[in-house]
């Protein structure tokens, strides 16, 4: 088979697996594809999958680290229990594992603490696609966060990032009650997910709610 038959074979192929997608999908890729490298076809693929995704603007089928229709994951509700719910510091009256969306009190940091943070164990691997956050319902809450997450309990912190790869710093709550939602530029997976006030209105402060899709 020759080199411009294998390209019509290989791109035949990609429309069948696209047709279930949307029907403007089936003939959305149009002009020439990029040049092919015999010695490393993988790589060949994944720019052509690129381009495909690039120039069709139908909606593609959710991947694995991505979640169509994202559910509370059991902050508000107590699916996840309070000892998956720790704190760099807290008060007496407002540990972590009162850090829940609408609960009556809410997590407040210790007084003086630089970097405090409020972490949540998912326990199992989840995409995670935001936060809802309101605050502790007294007199403070978090006006401004970033996230950070473990994919494995083992591994590395990343932080979530913005559409141009810088870490991505969320407005948080204008008052103590109104819960606000950020939604993620791009869905993360993640066994842990913290979060990490960078600005607050007395005391960093805050009842949160994790969103996103169990796997599995």
């Amino acid at each position: 088979m020759d080199g411009a038959a294998a390209l019509v074979l290989m791109l035949s192929a990609m429309a069948v697996l696209l047709v279930g997608v949307e029907s403007q999908q089936r003939v959305c890729y149009s002009g020439p594809p990029p040049e092919p490298d015999p010695d490393n076809p993988d790589d060949w693929m994944k720019q052509v999958m690129q381009e495909i995704r690039k120039r069709c603007p139908g909606r593609r089928q959710p991947t694995l680290a991505e979640c169509s229709s994202p559910q509370p994951l059991g902050m508000e509700d107590g699916t996840i229990q309070g000892d998956r719910i720790t704190a760099s510091g807290s008060y007496t009256c407002c540990r972590a594992y009162y850090g829940r969306l609408n609960h009556d009190k809410g997590w407040t940091t210790s007084s003086g603490e630089a970097n405090p943070w409020i972490e949540v164990d998912l326990v199992q691997s989840t995409v995670v696609t935001g936060v809802t956050t309101q605050g502790d319902g007294s007199d403070s809450f978090v006006t401004a966060y970033k996230v950070a997450y473990k994919k494995q309990p083992s591994s590395d912190r990343e932080h979530v990032m913005d559409g141009n790869g810088n870490i991505k710093v969320f407005i948080g709550n204008t008052d103590i009650d109104t819960p606000v939602t950020n939604l993620f530029d791009e869905s993360v997976v993640a066994t842990v997910v913290r979060i990490e006030p960078t600005g607050s209105f007395f005391y960093p402060a805050l009842r949160l709610e994790l969103l996103g899709c169990r796997r599995g």
